[in-house]
């Protein structure tokens, strides 16, 4: 189970900018990052959440087609030390855990053999102007849990 997220300054500033391109309204998409220890994930990149997402003011839906071409240019750039990590998405309100969808699409994650995590990690950004906050998430099938996770980043405005 991930139990510490590292999101650094330049992820945290791509988090900021894809929510200015659609204020008060729903976005994501997909994490890039590494296992830096046992429990412990870096992030290292945000994808955008692509030109045919869903952006809602409670609802968003990725560009799926859009964001597997992203994530293998990303992996054959990187020569693979950067993979899919997870998920992040904003919620437009602050203390606001995983939805039930939210788990359900995880776990899904978890158990498929086509992503190459069983632990995935799911970043909401609560942004509920003024206050902007980082939460992350670990999941598991084995036992079936999702925990909060320790989050040491910065979050920019």
């Amino acid at each position: 189970m991930i139990e510490r997220v590292i999101v650094g300054p330049a992820v945290g500033a791509s988090i900021a900018g894809h929510i200015a391109a659609v204020p008060e309204r729903e976005t994501g998409g997909i994490l890039l990052g590494r296992l830096e220890a046992p429990g412990v994930v870096t992030v290292t990149k945000v994808s955008p959440p692509g030109p045919r997402a869903v952006h809602k003011r409670f609802f968003f839906s990725r560009d799926t087609r859009f964001l597997q071409r992203w994530l293998d240019e990303e992996y054959g750039r990187s020569e693979g030390e950067e993979d899919y990590i997870g998920e992040w998405h904003v919620h437009p309100n602050l203390d606001a855990p995983p939805s039930c969808f939210d788990r359900r699409a995880l776990w899904r994650i978890a158990r498929r053999s086509n992503y190459k995590t069983d632990e995935p990690v799911l970043l909401i950004v609560e942004n509920a102007p003024p206050e902007r906050r980082f939460r992350v998430y670990g999941f598991e099938t084995m036992p079936k849990r999702c925990q909060e996770a320790e989050c040491l980043s910065e979050v920019p405005e």
